[in-house]
């Protein structure tokens, strides 16, 4: 690939739909769908073993998917998505009241439906899932608070998949932005990281992103330090030598909060 200055998520070039098309668009292209599907299949062995439960979930997930929350829906009554940017807040708009133009999770939610065995019919699963979602919530890093006038209640579960790899410039801000995510589990919560280990860049359409550097190690001292104890991980290597990111593992880490820090 040619060498290309990397641009930064908040960077006006950063396009949540043209990342949806980009890594989720039903091309079945294996080198996307591995940071797809292990996810999704993680999510449901973790919620089915009955290991992490409640009834609130808070989302933070970069991009216009909800392929986290269409597996999550089928555990959880009252789930909030919190939005990294105005476009990504507006498309959520967009999919939870079935507007035009809304991006198509069709694909998605079908996979996530082979999963169960006894599954819905996948526009089933959409509206069960729409019914699950309570509130959308704009997360802005530019405030010292990022919910800013909003108050939410501790969740049984946060879940964050990608956000903190993308949007943390360095090791400060990922740990920064960390302890605000951790502030959001109650006490005996869980949160259930799911990032990609040792990543510097993703293409977005052609232009090329910076991404967060990181190891499993930074990741487990980071957790201890915000009061989290580590019940369950695991990470797939990458498998496919594709342009498109450079990670060498997908990583999930779920971790239950014993103490307030």
């Amino acid at each position: 690939m040619a060498s290309l200055q990397c641009k930064h998520y908040h960077d006006e070039e950063y396009d949540p739909c043209l990342f949806f098309a980009t890594y989720m668009a039903a091309d079945k292209d294996p080198s996307k769908m591995q940071v797809v599907e292990y996810p999704i299949k993680v999510l449901r062995d973790i919620f089915s073993s009955g290991l992490v439960k409640g009834d609130t979930l808070i989302d933070l997930t970069v991009s216009s998917a909800y392929i986290l929350i269409l597996a999550a829906a089928d555990y959880f009554d009252n789930i909030i998505l919190l939005q990294p940017c105005e476009s990504d807040e507006q498309d959520a708009h967009k999919w939870l009241n079935k507007e035009a133009g809304a991006i198509d999770h069709s694909h998605l939610t079908t996979f996530v439906c082979g999963l169960k065995g006894e599954c819905l019919e996948w526009k089933e699963h959409e509206e069960k899932t729409r019914r699950a979602i309570k509130q959308i919530v704009r997360w802005d890093i530019t405030k010292d608070n990022p919910l800013g006038d909003v108050v939410l209640p501790q969740a049984d579960c946060v879940l964050s998949g990608g956000y903190l790899d993308f949007v943390s410039k360095d090791h400060e801000m990922y740990l920064k932005l960390l302890k605000q995510i951790c502030s959001l589990v109650k006490i005996g919560g869980h949160l259930i990281l799911i990032g990609l280990l040792n990543m510097t860049y993703y293409m977005v359409g052609q232009h090329k992103f910076s991404a967060l550097t990181y190891n499993e190690e930074f990741v487990r001292k980071s957790l201890a330090s915000n009061g989290f104890i580590i019940v369950r991980s695991g990470k797939e290597k990458n498998r496919y030598n594709s342009d498109l990111m450079d990670y060498e593992y997908v990583a999930y880490f779920v971790a239950q909060k014993d103490r307030e820090v």
